[in-house]
């Protein structure tokens, strides 16, 4: 059975001893199997520990209360209350910091992180981690991460490129969804993120992961998919949710909808006017002819319309499909995504980009700082008035190959990283 350290630290609070002061970094959100919050599993743990007390709250981005929907909406400091009606602190890591303050880090001397993680780099849990080591190194102060399984699975090098997608990103397009380069699906536990950024950064920091039980680096993906869920953050309501995001947050980019202000974000696709069927006859001849490692034939597509209540064509009805996840494992969803861009900008007529001011980055094309490189815009804008034929779609397989080494160059490089056994 996995069992993740939050859920760990219930039977064995001692796992939490000689802590100090404790930053809690978490939200709403993370709770153990139980559906307990991870701020009251703490509390009860630090009753039973020797020189552990918590001492304030730090939130990622959405907010600790996950209430703020979309990219670069910030939140303040505030007050948490605790228990019987105790109040604490509560910092903002989404305002006008995304790294502790030298003045909270006084309050402090173990940040003690438990984010739940969705395997994908431009989800940015990943640097509220990165950023809370580099805080708690300048400071001199510990960081304990409670880990959590990937939601996408972990990298396995006999199994090369199942869980680990996409190139890396080139530093060139830097931003909050980008402060190293790994690929788009990482296949690494937010533990094992936390040891590579460590590396990078060349920290001398102490720390320590609390390691999720049962965890091995070949649990199937349906065992995973099978966890309860909460929603880390508001747009990934459900873990199919979450295994769609790599295929298309890139759309985030584009004036297409991922499906903000409907029901499910990222599995309902579309625009007014989309090319639907089209598109969806371009994903079944990839799945035909292609190579298999690029594959996502463990996913359903039917077409369905919709009508965003917010966000991109609030009111307007768009033509678009929905995703289902019936077999996940091996299923290329960096490939899907690409694939989209690719037919979307050959076949549909309205396809355009969206100007910079993403995550932070006020200066770049957000499609380079997605998809971290700009050889992805060159091709895609090159389709523009072409149809879909065999020479382009052999073009997107050059360009994937050329991705699926960068991956692999990263899996080999990240090994040292890893917390769990293949088997």
């Amino acid at each position: 059975m996995v069992k993740a350290a939050i859920d760990r630290i219930k039977l064995e609070p001692y796992l939490l001893n000689g802590l100090g002061r404790i930053g809690l970094v978490t939200n709403q959100a993370c709770t153990s199997q139980d559906f307990e919050p991870s701020i009251e599993v703490v509390q009860n743990a630090l009753q039973h520990c020797k020189d552990s007390w918590l001492s304030c709250v730090f939130g990622p981005q959405h907010g600790y209360g996950q209430t703020e929907q979309d990219n670069m909406i910030e939140t303040p400091d505030s007050l948490l209350t605790v228990g019987s009606q105790t109040d604490i602190p509560l910092f903002s890591l989404y305002s006008k910091t995304r790294i502790p303050t030298p003045e909270q880090m006084e309050s402090v001397d173990t940040l003690l992180i438990d984010l739940q993680d969705v395997g994908c780099r431009v989800y940015t849990y990943m640097l509220t981690l990165a950023g809370c080591l580099r805080a708690a190194a300048i400071a001199r102060k510990k960081v304990v991460v409670l880990d959590r399984p990937n939601p996408l699975g972990l990298s396995v090098l006999k199994n090369r490129g199942a869980f680990t997608q996409g190139n890396c990103l080139d530093m060139r397009w830097q931003s909050f969804v980008g402060w190293y380069s790994i690929p788009m699906r990482h296949g690494l536990t937010l533990g094992e993120l936390g040891q590579l950024f460590r590396a990078k950064d060349q920290l001398n920091v102490d720390l320590r992961v609390i390691t999720v039980e049962g965890l091995t680096r070949t649990t199937p993906l349906k065992d995973l998919s099978q966890r309860r869920w909460t929603l880390p953050s508001p747009n990934l309501p459900t873990w199919d949710t979450a295994f769609c995001f790599p295929a298309f947050v890139a759309l985030e980019t584009t004036h297409i909808s991922e499906g903000r202000g409907s029901t499910l974000p990222f599995q309902t696709i579309g625009a007014p006017d989309l090319p639907v069927r089209k598109i969806l006859s371009i994903f079944e001849e990839w799945n035909s002819t292609a190579p298999s490692e690029f594959s996502f034939t463990g996913l359903r597509f039917r077409t369905h319309d919709f009508r965003p209540t917010f966000n991109k064509h609030h009111g307007r009805l768009c033509k678009g499909f929905q995703v289902h996840v019936d077999e996940p494992q091996n299923c290329n969803t960096f490939a899907l995504g690409v694939l989209f861009l690719a037919a979307a900008a050959s076949e549909y007529q309205s396809f355009e980009w969206k100007g910079p001011g993403y995550e932070y980055n006020f200066i770049d094309p957000p499609v380079h700082l997605v998809l971290g490189e700009s050889r992805w815009q060159s091709f895609f804008d090159s389709l523009k008035g072409k149809s879909w034929n065999n020479r382009l779609q052999l073009d997107l397989v050059d360009l994937l190959k050329w991705s699926e080494k960068d991956a692999q160059l990263f899996e080999e490089a990240s090994t040292f990283t890893h917390l769990y056994p293949d088997a």
